[in-house]
């Protein structure tokens, strides 16, 4: 059993060997600056890597030997780094990715742990998880500050074919089909088609409709384009049709050479068309400190409000009590908000304000605050959305490269003694 949750995990792990503490007659192979690798770790790993090719051709032994012990060396010089550099993993994150690679194989946090815990792995499990997120943060700290990309790249990329390409969005699309009668009687397809698009618009499913293979004594046809579709890569005839229709929308019938069409759109991913919901708030700030007590502090948010609410001006106010530096010049206002970036207590309470409402006091992680709505717009941020996803698409095109040139690196420069095949 233990073997196939390691096959299954393999594919969802940087690292595919489980640790294993060392015997006291473990064998030092290798000593890499403070760490040292031993024979155990460096067996487990080849065991693991042999057992889970899956009919895959690997090297010759003594290349594959070689290639496991440099990745070993390369796993010991990353996560003396990672200490190095404050980088750790609390028992909350790692349950977090334990919980993640659990639902990856279709299995409970407590299903996956008992199934380990069987065969007496979980622990081992469970610390080799810690040491790959703390490896996987130092490549994303190390290599995203190595990264630069210029306004030109972006500008560039955003011209070019492969863009559209890219940043195109993606369709789930369900369609039925009426295809034209061979008696010529396109008529009646017509009204089919229409008396279709009137049932799929009370509810009816169009998956359905679109495998019953056969309505009022016609032939129908179609049901889901399977997988995630680029536009180009849906039918000629869906293609002027589906960018219009917005998610769960039924586009009424449309003809082409084989028939009556009706689509509909199951979900949308990717593009770069993005409204977002912004709010411009004010808000007075006030939280505990060395010389206030929670007790004060939400005595003195309940004498603001009052204040407030008996006609004092909520800016003036807000001048001289917030305790929030980054407003308290323009009297506590945050500007445009978008939605998102507040925290989502915080959120949900001005989601409940009216404009120029003014909300009762209100608590979010121990901190105070008394808030106003001001105004709300949706807000096009399209181009900003095209040049992020550019930027990332660009990042990502690097990353790789930098990646390994990163490992060359830090391979270079740490002691490394390999003492695997010595005689002693």
């Amino acid at each position: 059993m233990l073997k196939t949750i390691r096959l299954l995990l393999c594919l969802a792990l940087s690292s595919s060997a489980l640790h294993v503490h060392a015997q006291l007659s473990d064998k030092v192979i290798a000593v890499v600056d403070n760490d040292v690798i031993l024979q155990s770790e460096f067996s487990e790993r080849l065991l693991n890597i042999t057992q889970n090719a899956q009919g895959r051709n690997l090297p010759p032994r003594a290349e594959l030997e070689e290639l496991v012990l440099d990745q070993l060396i390369l796993e010991s010089i990353q996560l003396q780094l990672a200490v190095n550099n404050g980088i750790r993993v609390n028992d909350n994150q790692l349950n977090q990715a334990l919980t993640a690679i659990a639902e990856q194989n279709n299995m409970t946090f407590d299903q996956f742990r008992n199934i380990l815990n069987s065969e007496g792995g979980y622990q081992d499990f469970r610390e080799q998880i810690r040491r790959d997120i703390m490896i996987n943060n130092l490549q994303s700290n190390a290599i995203n500050a190595r990264i630069s990309i210029t306004r030109q790249e972006v500008e560039n990329y955003l011209r070019s074919e492969a863009a559209q390409i890219d940043i195109a969005p993606e369709y789930r699309v369900n369609h039925i089909l009426i295809p034209f009668d061979a008696l010529g009687q396109n008529q009646r397809v017509e009204e089919l088609a229409d008396l279709l698009y009137q049932q799929i618009q009370e509810g009816e499913d169009i998956l359905q409709l679109a495998s019953s293979g056969q309505i009022l004594g016609m032939p129908v046809s179609g049901g889901d384009l399977s997988g995630w579709r680029k536009l180009e890569n849906l039918p000629t005839m869906f293609r002027p049709v589906v960018p219009d229709l917005a998610v769960g929308e039924v586009s009424e019938p449309f003809r082409s050479d084989s028939g009556f069409h009706i689509v509909k759109i199951v979900d949308k991913r990717g593009g770069s068309d993005l409204q977002v919901n912004q709010t411009h708030l004010r808000h007075i700030q006030i939280r505990p400190n060395e010389i206030r007590t929670p007790q004060q502090a939400e005595s003195l948010i309940n004498e603001l409000h009052e204040r407030i609410e008996n006609g004092e001006d909520f800016g003036d106010l807000a001048r001289v009590y917030t305790d929030d530096p980054g407003t308290m010049v323009s009297g506590g206002d945050l500007d445009w908000m978008t939605e998102g970036q507040l925290p989502p207590d915080y959120q949900q309470v001005i989601n409940t304000l009216e404009i120029d409402e003014i909300s009762d006091p209100f608590q979010v992680e121990g901190i105070w605050h008394i808030a106003q709505v001001l105004d709300r717009r949706v807000e096009d941020v399209t181009d900003e959305n095209r040049r992020f996803q550019a930027e990332q698409i660009i990042r990502d095109r690097k990353y790789d490269t930098e990646l390994e040139n990163w490992l060359s690196e830090i391979r270079d420069t740490a002691y490394i003694n390999i003492k695997l095949g010595d005689g002693d």
